[in-house]
């Protein structure tokens, strides 16, 4: 179980940022990482910094409960930490999933630890969307059809349960997105300053990274036969939920992808990513495996 290490806490949180971060205190990647969200926000007490660290990561810890609080308090945003056991990017879900679970903004914004806010008020910008329930894209330096660096509504997590079941959060739910006909890109942009990308930031954290995609037969890999019926239960409960409160109506974009009607991922080869990752899933010169196993009944939890 996480150990949590409550920083600041104002009230009011508009954005909570998702956060798992390791080896990048010495660096000043983290620092300089949360900095450009904060400089670059017009109300930072409107943010709130969700931080999880390993327990073994003494440089991070060190800082937590030596320097976090005062590198916070000049603006006045909320911020938690969550110490976890090592679980490595294979299990990077689960970092996602509690530091969610114990975050209270409107919004929850997927972020990296090198990656830097390059838009002047991009909470405004957010809260533009307040009450839509949608799967928010920033634009970045991958050219990738998803979001590298998703927004979705605090609602989905609690409809779903979780963020995502698998490593490749931000795939997941930009896939769910697609099928549901609520996938946006937004006016806001971030540098993605990854060694593949910018040759920044070229040190363990990056050499150590596992994507969990392009090995079907894998139980862990994103195209595996569970993980792909567990993204469609949760796709499910997106589509209940939208035709529920009236935003779509029968059929929905979910069921006319279901039929074959439309197709959600056709504009996919025309893009041409940079760096590695989330590729695989949307290729469709690979065929998924198929899967005997019974479909989930529709009131199923997956449980983390």
């Amino acid at each position: 179980m996480a150990k949590e290490k409550e920083i600041l806490n104002p009230e009011g949180s508009v954005v909570s940022v998702i956060l798992p971060t390791r080896g990048r205190v010495k660096s000043g990647a983290l620092q300089k990482s949360i900095e450009s969200l904060l400089d670059n926000a017009n109300n930072p007490a409107k943010v709130e910094i969700m931080l999880g660290v390993d327990e073994d990561d003494k440089e991070s810890i060190d800082w937590v409960n030596d320097e976090a609080e005062k590198f916070m308090k000049k603006w006045g945003c909320a911020c938690k930490a969550k110490v976890f056991k090592p679980l490595g990017y294979e299990q990077l879900n689960v970092y996602v999933n509690l530091l969610c679970h114990s975050s209270t903004g409107n919004w929850l914004f997927l972020w990296n630890d090198d990656a830097l806010m390059q838009t002047k008020n991009w909470e405004v910008e957010i809260q533009k969307y307040d009450g839509q329930f949608k799967c928010l894209a920033p634009k970045d330096n991958h050219d990738h059809p998803f979001a590298i660096f998703p927004l979705i509504p605090a609602d989905w997590f609690t409809l779903c349960d979780s963020w995502s079941v698998n490593a490749q959060n931000d795939t997941w739910v930009s896939v769910i997105a697609r099928m549901n006909g609520i996938f946006e890109r937004i006016n806001i942009e971030v540098l993605h300053d990854r060694a593949d990308l910018t040759g920044g930031n070229d040190d363990e954290t990056f050499e150590n990274r596992k994507y969990m995609e392009g090995n079907p037969n894998d139980p862990q890999d994103f195209n595996h036969p569970n993980m792909v019926q567990a993204r469609m239960h949760h796709a499910s409960k997106i589509d209940w939920f939208l035709k529920k409160i009236g935003v779509h109506t029968a059929p929905s974009p979910f069921e006319d992808f279901i039929s074959g009607k439309v197709n959600p991922f056709e504009d996919v080869n025309k893009h041409n990513p940079k760096g590695a990752g989330q590729f695989e899933s949307i290729n469709k010169d690979k065929q998924e495996p198929k899967s005997n196993k019974p479909r989930l009944p529709d009131d199923t939890k997956i449980s983390l």
